[in-house]
């Protein structure tokens, strides 16, 4: 973002002033907004104590905007914010101000909201029309379509319109959220843009693209955050205890925003369930182990429906794959300590009931088992899947 508003504005503060409120007519980012925003805590405390911050998220999710508003405290912490859409979209989710202003007229006139409230519903939900919001696919309507005027446009109005001779940049984050005659029709654009225009294509699943769109498109890989740096930060910044730091920062795989997600999950239950886990695989244990699967489903999952499960299931097999990769390390190096939390004396014990071999192909399967979720696989059977693969392929150390 840094680099685009560099590049629309040229220094120009009048320029800087546009971008910074979302109303610049030569930039443009879609956004997903089913997916959380991380909000550093201090762009939000301009002209206000945080304790006012905090009762105005707290008057929004008393209201049904928001959720995720971190406990933590200090203008470092960023709050990874489920914003709901429905305050402000239209027809075929596509949002209208009209949505939006009576929504925020609702909150303005609720005696109980703090006046701060109605800043920051504008400051998070207000896309301006530097953005094309969108919801969970990004269709043909938001790429050449005529948007909705003042209030939003797409990639096409923006290259058509846009004043003045600078630079016209648009971003598409998460690009692999985009339909298949979206993508199609992004095409003719990216094989020739007009002059002065910067296309990015942002995306963790270049494997989704076309490959037409990824041959029209430079490159650029991000290296991932290294874990002693994600660690300090989740620790410093963002207030985890001591020993749950390292094994997040690992799970998160050096993404800021994954670390984020799981920073307010019960690691200390579902360790429990993976030690429990590897002691029934370490023995051959295939009943205890697919009882125990069963189990991992709990409550709080099952309420939160079908996407409850997906996020339960992925987070222990992340914890599991984790945990077969430290064994598999410590069949061969028992000097090197596990980065999943197991107990170092512990790890050394299971690791020996099983060839090295077995670990590694375990840590294989978990890793396919993560994939088959991800792609929407029912998350009980990818894990009992996992299990009964898993074991019938492997051999026990007398």
């Amino acid at each position: 973002m840094a680099f685009a508003r560099e590049l629309v504005t040229d220094g120009d503060p009048e320029e800087e002033a546009r971008f910074d409120a979302n109303a610049h007519d030569r930039f443009l980012l879609y956004e997903d907004l089913s997916t959380p925003v991380g909000v550093l805590r201090s762009d939000l405390l301009a002209g206000r104590s945080e304790a006012e911050l905090l009762e105005a998220y707290a008057a929004l999710e008393g209201e049904g905007w928001l959720t995720g508003v971190n406990g933590g405290s200090g203008p470092g912490v960023i709050d990874l914010l489920e914003r709901n859409a429905d305050k402000f979209t239209g027809r075929k989710g596509i949002p209208f101000a009209e949505v939006l202003e009576k929504e925020i007229a609702a909150l303005a006139r609720n005696k109980k909201a703090p006046p701060a409230a109605v800043d920051v519903a504008r400051r998070l939900f207000s896309p301006g029309t530097s953005r094309a919001p969108y919801r969970r696919n990004l269709g043909i309507e938001l790429i050449n379509g005529k948007g909705d005027g003042a209030y939003f446009r797409t990639v096409d109005t923006l290259l058509r319109n846009a004043g003045g001779d600078g630079w016209r940049v648009a971003i598409v984050d998460d690009a692999h959220k985009m339909t298949s005659a979206a993508e199609n029709a992004f095409l003719k654009t990216l094989e020739e843009p007009p002059p002065r225009t910067l296309l990015i294509l942002v995306t963790a699943e270049p494997l989704s693209l076309l490959p037409t769109t990824i041959s029209r498109c430079a490159r650029v890989v991000f290296d991932a955050i290294a874990p002693s740096e994600l660690e300090r930060f989740l620790r410093e910044r963002q207030g985890l205890e001591e020993d749950a730091a390292p094994l997040l920062a690992s799970l998160a795989e050096g993404s800021v925003r994954r670390g984020l997600e799981l920073r307010d999950h019960d690691f200390a239950g579902r360790r429990t369930f993976v030690e429990e886990m590897l002691r029934a695989v370490a023995a051959g244990d295939l009943s205890a182990a697919l009882a125990l699967a069963g189990s991992c489903f709990g409550k709080e999952a099952k309420e939160r429906g079908r996407a409850g499960e997906r996020d339960e299931a992925r987070v222990v097999l992340e914890l599991l794959a984790l945990s077969f990769r430290d064994l598999a390390v410590v069949s061969t190096a028992p000097a090197v300590p596990p980065v999943s939390g197991l107990d170092p004396e512990a790890a050394r014990m299971l690791a020996a009931r099983r060839p090295a071999a077995d670990w590694e192909r375990l840590f294989g399967r978990t890793e396919m088992a993560l994939s088959d979720v991800a792609s929407h696989v029912e998350p009980r059977l990818a894990v009992e899947s996992l299990l009964a693969e898993g074991l019938s392929d492997s051999e026990m150390v007398v």
